[in-house]
């Protein structure tokens, strides 16, 4: 039963995907998009890993999603019908592509992850992947992985922080600058 669902998510994270890089008009080709990374998500929860599903849904699909669908909006002339969609280097383009594929089913097929070795089978078997630390303090609660993660990320000593306020001041010149991109001409 485990299989199947895998099996049924990977078909849509396939399906949506290709039909992302198929369809001829842009704003369908995002929201094929935003269906595939919500499969991404539901791979994550597979493996039971929640916390990497929740950051997929509201990183991916919350905010780079969006963000294409906005620049798809604002952008002039891109959902016209005399705008050429089709580029032409598409045969290059299909040789690169199985090339890469090739890679993919070669990396597969060496993965440690064989028979009673994936994931699923050995979270239920053991959980030594937690980092449990108790807490000081009058009650014993533990924390998990994500405690531990999110400590280390923002603690003073690593310099993380820095990081997050660099990326979001990034963000933030990224998005005046497609406002003043996409603002109009005075007439």
């Amino acid at each position: 039963m485990a299989d199947s669902i895998f099996y049924i998510i990977a078909g849509v994270i396939t399906a949506s995907a290709l039909m992302a890089v198929m369809l001829r008009n842009l704003f369908h080709c995002a929201l094929f998009l935003v269906v595939a990374l919500f499969g991404v998500s539901g791979v994550f929860l597979y493996l039971n890993v929640e916390f990497l599903a929740a950051v997929q849904v509201l990183i991916y699909v919350g905010a780079v999603t969006i963000l294409i669908i906005f620049g798809i909006m604002l952008t002039r002339n891109v959902m016209d019908e005399k705008t050429k969609v089709i580029n032409n280097q598409f045969f290059f383009a299909i040789v690169v592509a199985l090339f890469f594929i090739g890679i993919a089913f070669k990396a597969v097929s060496h993965s440690p992850f064989q028979g009673n070795n994936h994931p699923t089978v050995l979270a239920g078997q053991n959980n030594e992947n937690l980092v449990m630390a108790p807490v000081s303090g009058p009650e014993e609660v533990k924390r998990t992985d994500v405690y531990a993660l999110g400590s280390e990320l923002l603690s003073t000593g690593k310099g993380f922080g820095y990081a997050f306020e660099f990326v979001s001041i990034l963000l933030l010149s990224v998005l005046v600058g497609a406002i003043v991109v996409a603002r109009k001409e005075p007439s």
